[in-house]
Order: C-alpha cells, then sequence, then structure tokens
C-alpha cells in the first residue's frame, strides 16, 4: 500500500483531505435540497392535475347519465339496440 508523505510533516495534508471532503459533503447535501425541492413542485403539480382530472372524469360522467337517461325516456327500443351491439362488440374484442 503506498503512502503519501509531504515534506511539511503531513498534517497540512490531513487538513487539506477534511476540508475537501466537508465541501463534497456540503455540495452533495445542497443538491440533496435541491432535489428534494423539485419532487416536492412535481409531486404539488402532479395532485393539482389529478384532482382536476377527476372532476373532469365526474362531469363527463354526469353528461353521460343524463343522456343515457333522456336516450331511454325518449327512444327505448334503438337505447336497447345500441347496448346489444355495444355488448356483442365488447365481448368479440374480450375474446381477441
Amino acid at each position: 500500500m503506498a503512502r503519501y508523505e509531504s515534506s511539511s510533516g503531513g498534517r497540512g495534508t490531513a487538513d487539506d483531505l477534511v476540508d475537501r471532503i466537508t465541501d463534497v459533503g456540503a455540495r452533495a447535501a445542497d443538491t440533496m435540497g435541491r432535489i428534494a425541492g423539485h419532487v416536492e413542485e412535481t409531486r404539488d403539480e402532479l395532485a393539482a392535475q389529478s384532482a382536476q382530472l377527476s372532476a373532469n372524469v365526474q362531469k363527463v360522467g354526469l353528461n353521460f347519465s343524463k343522456a343515457l337517461d333522456k336516450s331511454v325516456a325518449e327512444q327505448p327500443m334503438t337505447t336497447l339496440g345500441l347496448a346489444v351491439v355495444t355488448g356483442f362488440v365488447l365481448g368479440a374484442l374480450w375474446k381477441a
């Protein structure tokens, strides 16, 4: 194993090494802090987007429900025919 010895007695290099390690540790901690900040921002953005998506899905579901109720009331046979065709197509896709 090779040893590094300086002409200044070795104490200066040990202090330099400790300073460098401390500096690297501080930079790593700073980087981790910035990464944590970015993760929190991304999490908040995703939460807002998912809330908006949920609200939109609920609106679509409500609109579909109203349209289906109106269709059943006004044209029951056509609605039944569409339901049968839809079931047949979904069944064929399920088996494929």
